[in-house]
């Protein structure tokens, strides 16, 4: 094919259109000198870039805004163009009922720039179409994305006036981000990527949506042309390449093409090309090629493929559409997501298109969604106009849990943020926190543990019995699938019913995924996703828009040999003299306190990289084991109760009201001192979580050393308690972190790098602590005042 048509990004990036009505004001004045206010909603595609591909900034930012206003007989009032970034506009125009409003943002083609400013007719702009007009699909431009929106039946009163209800703006474009991953190392073969390319994308598109393509009805009739669509025979370069894992990626924007579904044909005569159990009614992806409608767009992958005897040219066709296996719908306003995976010559997998991005349906979260090894968690917030969501795990063969073989049980969904204490209550709703009465007034919440986790508790364990109104809400087997209102204080695999009932704008909803401890070293990595389905109200269940997210698990950072029977660092008894028990521990792989993990807060509140030890002034243990037992130790600084048992390890804390010592922060948190009782605001029910901005107790960000590592453990049975049989991981003794620098941790940069300081739990004296300075040649200890910042890396044994 000799030519490329490539997309607009100028024309090609525009967008779909709203339809809302405003509120009328009765019949007024026409012809009056009006000045209108709008606030404008703008969409967007994708969370972060994948290429050189607009960012999400770019993609909707606005420079410049048309605003068309025609009256009820489709003639023009005004026509005007304004410059200026915000979403904020003032429209001068006439008074009069029945008006019409076509909002066109950021026009930087010339053509269509021309088009616009000469319409005579409202007709004649609902049928504008836009034409290629650039050849880098979007890729190479900072160019923002070209919208519309389109507002009827408005009234503009005389004077001056605002409307309350935004406008929503939408994209014309749709995006797309195709990764490959080459898996063929493990069979002894070679792919080697040469590039890319794209067939059959529409050439051209109406300005605003029409109930069908520009080019619905060409595909097979002698009306059809070449020049209609985008077909090429260029290779074009991947613009990211993780040579480390061995994947290439690719964005880029391609206009709608409403195909449908699959075309049934007979089965290929070779029978080499008839997979097992091939027919147009399964949902295989291997039959997505054949099956095809005319002109379905599709992105090619062209490459080598060198296995032991010969070499071969690889193409590969993509077909785009709304699953993997049987619809070619490219829409405007989607982003599109297909990993392929490359197992062989004749074992390519596409997990395309069950991952799609809608312009007014997101999903946001922190750094990344990578656990680490001690039990972990990752916030997800929603993002939706009204309608309905339904959150869920899947393993990683996209197994939901009601499949044969579901393999994620090691992660859950919830409501609840465990990792954000709430404010202490007095009254009924204090039977959802923990069992304590803290200075600081801020506690744990509580929760019922997922059936698969109480069914191992005993009878003592189930705090919830105590309850009668509680018990009678617990069943077995009831938390797997749990309506979103049902699910307050449970932990589930799927969770339905999440709505979003506000008609004029786009509100939020954050829930939590909580990964169980990974007891394995580094490089064990378990995986899974969670799949968020969104229904706009109104809208059937077969147009349910989907974002599909990877979670992974990585294993704890090894210390000793754990093969080796006699590797380990003796536990000192009290008098420090040593006993004949041996114990390895484990780090973890990344320092929390270090993440902005919480969408909605601040990430200057989350990234505090250090901490105080706390307890200024004050001697919290001072026998001779004190540079050894850092679990013992790590116990002493959060509770006053620390017992110890026969093996040296603490036990029976936290048992009463007055077991917590006072809790420390950082310098927003109270600076040296301990935090006071909390006195301003917080959530409300159910959860009754403090201002994140006031000065309180926060478990990771506005937290004291030994504390911070004692909440890396998970309070299994929610009970609001974490107790010596949850207790696992802690900050680790002096001597346990030059035992790590003996072991040849500093080269892993697992603590930060060279020149970094680590408390350990040991201290000096009151005022002091001891500290580990690591870098390349020595790991020295050092005292240093209890308030100063050091970082904190956390410890487990085995």
């Amino acid at each position: 094919m000799p030519f490329l048509h490539a997309l607009l990004l100028s024309a090609l990036l525009l967008a779909g259109c709203v339809r809302e009505e405003f509120p009328g004001s009765g019949s007024v004045a026409e012809g009056k000198p009006s000045l209108v206010a709008f606030n404008l909603v703008v969409p967007t595609m994708s969370s972060s870039p994948s290429t050189r591909a607009l960012t999400p900034e770019e993609e909707s930012k606005i420079e410049n805004l048309r605003v068309m206003v025609f009256r009820a007989d489709g003639s023009v009032v005004t026509n005007d163009k304004y410059t200026g970034t915000g979403t904020q506009f003032t429209v001068n125009s006439y008074s009069g009922n029945s008006y019409t409003l076509f909002f066109i943002a950021n026009v930087n083609n010339a053509e269509v720039e021309a088009r616009l400013q000469s319409a005579a007719s409202l007709l004649e702009v609902e049928q504008l179409v836009t034409t290629a007009s650039q050849l880098d699909f979007g890729m190479n431009t900072t160019h923002p994305l070209m919208m519309i929106g389109k507002q009827e039946n408005v009234t503009f009163a005389p004077g001056n006036s605002t409307y309350s209800i935004p406008v929503q703006l939408h994209f014309i474009a749709a995006k797309v981000t195709l990764k490959v991953v080459d898996n063929t190392a493990a069979s002894g073969q070679q792919v080697s990527i040469i590039g890319w390319d794209v067939e059959n994308a529409p050439a051209r598109s109406y300005l605003f949506p029409q109930t069908a393509d520009i080019n619905a009805n060409l595909p097979g009739t002698s009306a059809d042309k070449d020049d209609y669509w985008l077909t090429t025979d260029v290779d074009y370069p991947f613009e990211t390449e993780d040579k480390l894992n061995k994947t290439v990626s690719q964005t880029l924007y391609v206009f709608e093409n409403r195909r449908g579904g699959r075309i049934n044909r007979q089965l290929p005569d070779n029978p080499d090309n008839i997979y097992p159990g091939m027919d147009f009614g399964d949902q295989s992806h291997l039959g997505k090629g054949w099956f095809k409608p005319a002109r379905a767009t599709a992105i090619v992958i062209k490459a080598m493929h060198k296995a032991t005897f010969e070499t071969k040219q690889v193409k590969a066709h993509i077909y785009l559409g709304a699953d993997n296996h049987s619809d070619y719908t490219v829409e405007r306003g989607k982003h599109y997501i297909f990993t392929v995976t490359v197992n062989g010559l004749n074992d390519i997998k596409v997990d395309s298109n069950v991952e799609y991005q809608v312009g007014d349906f997101l999903v946001d979260h922190g750094d990344n969604l990578t656990m680490d090894a001690h039990p972990d968690f990752r916030p997800m917030r929603i993002h939706a106009p009204q309608g309905v969501a339904i959150m869920e795990i899947l393993d990683e063969n996209y197994k939901t849990y009601s499949d044969p073989g579901f393999s994620a049980t090691w992660l859950k969904i919830s409501p609840l943020n465990l990792m954000y204490h709430q404010v202490k209550q007095a009254d009924d709703a204090a039977k959802w926190q923990q069992d304590a009465d803290p200075t600081s007034r801020i506690v744990r919440g509580r929760y019922i543990p997922h059936t698969s986790v109480r069914d191992t508790l005993p009878e003592t364990k189930k705090w919830w019995t105590a309850y009668p109104d509680i018990e009678a809400t617990v069943a077995p087997n009831d938390d797997n699938e749990m309506a979103f209102v049902d699910a307050t204080h449970r932990m589930c695999y799927k969770i339905t019913d999440i709505k979003f009932t506000n008609p004029a704008a786009v509100t939020n909803q954050t829930l939590y995924v909580y990964a169980d401890e990974h007891h394995h070293k580094q490089g064990n990595i378990r995986r899974a996703y969670v799949r968020f389905t969104f229904l706009k109200d109104g809208n059937q269940p077969s147009q349910s828009e989907v974002r599909i997210f990877n979670i992974s698990q990585d294993g704890y950072i090894q210390v000793f040999n754990e093969t080796n029977p006699d590797a380990g660092l003796t536990v000192l008894k009290e008098d420090g003299t040593l006993s004949n028990i041996k114990k390895k521990f484990v780090f973890e792989n990344t320092e929390e306190a270090a993440l902005a993990m919480n969408p909605g807060i601040a990430p200057n509140l989350q990234r505090t990289t250090t901490m105080q030890w706390g307890f200024f002034n004050i001697l919290l243990y001072n026998k001779a084991d004190i540079r050894r037992n850092g679990k013992l130790l790590t116990a002493n600084a959060v509770y006053t109760d620390v017992q110890r048992s026969a093996n040296h390890e603490p036990i029976e804390f936290g048992k009463v009201q007055d077991s917590y010592r006072p809790m420390y922060g950082g310098s927003s948190s109270g600076g040296t001192g301990a935090i006071p009782a909390y006195t301003g605001t917080d959530s409300g029910e159910p959860y009754y979580y403090p201002d994140a901005n006031g000065q309180i107790y926060h478990p990771i960000y506005k937290s004291s050393a030994a504390r911070y590592c004692h909440e890396k453990n998970r309070d299994v049975n929610g009970d609001g308690v974490i107790d010596d049989s949850e207790a696992k991981w802690y900050l680790p003794a002096s001597e346990e972190m030059i035992m790590a620098h003996i072991e040849g941790l500093e080269n892993l940069h697992i603590v930060g790098g060279a020149g970094e300081y680590y408390w350990s739990v040991s201290e000096w004296d009151g005022g002091k602590s001891l500290w580990w300075y690591l870098d390349q040649i020595n790991g020295n200890l050092y005292e240093s005042s209890k308030s100063t910042g050091a970082r904190v890396r956390c410890a487990r044994d085995l």
